[in-house]
């Protein structure tokens, strides 16, 4: 390994938030999950859970040669079947449940605290946020819009509010402030080092 991509593994390791987690709610489209995967590690984000209960999971083989092929191997990808032990899991981390649940009452990207630990559930492209998932939410979040159409699609959104979530972790000092622990990052570090 050339010291150059050391450093590179290193400076993306020292950028990872292990406090924001993506969910991927049932989302069945495969080239949708692999631009969200791309988003999570472009982002900074670590852990992203896979939750499907009311559609198959996509393999990890499906996404290759799409646009997230070379994400995943740098994210922690958690699998669910169960949303009782996924929101269980999610409160054990303290974190806030932001949900992107259109019925839902909602706030705009920019009024919800981000920087806080928080696991953004993003919702399937038919049905939305599953009903567990948003009773369990803390909040909820809409992106503003003025157009004619009623949503984005469920990456497009991904990529808006994690750059929200970004913008307000390096606001408040986050961002390139190493938020792993020491023991963590080394797992990390040799894990991907090997890659």
């Amino acid at each position: 390994m050339t010291p150059e991509r050391r450093k590179k593994i290193e400076r993306a390791l020292d950028h990872r938030q292990p406090d924001l987690a993506v969910v991927i709610d049932n989302v069945w489209d495969p080239h949708n999950v692999g631009a969200i995967l791309r988003t999570c590690d472009a982002f900074g984000v670590l852990d992203v859970h896979l939750f499907y209960s009311q559609h198959p999971m996509p393999k990890m083989q499906e996404l290759k040669g799409k646009s997230a092929a070379s994400a995943a191997k740098w994210l922690r990808i958690t699998k669910w079947t169960s949303a009782k032990k996924l929101i269980a899991h999610l409160k054990k981390q303290k974190m806030a449940i932001v949900t992107t649940d259109l019925a839902a009452k909602a706030h705009a990207p920019k009024d919800l605290a981000f920087a806080k630990p928080t696991a953004l559930v993003l919702g399937n492209e038919r049905d939305g946020v599953s009903p567990e998932l948003s009773k369990a939410a803390t909040a909820n979040v809409q992106i503003p819009m003025v157009g004619f159409v009623g949503s984005f699609n469920v990456s497009v959104a991904a990529a808006l509010l994690l750059y929200e979530a970004f913008r307000q972790r390096e606001a408040a000092g986050m961002i390139g402030t190493p938020q792993l622990g020491k023991r963590e990052r080394a797992a990390l570090l040799k894990k991907w080092m090997a890659l």
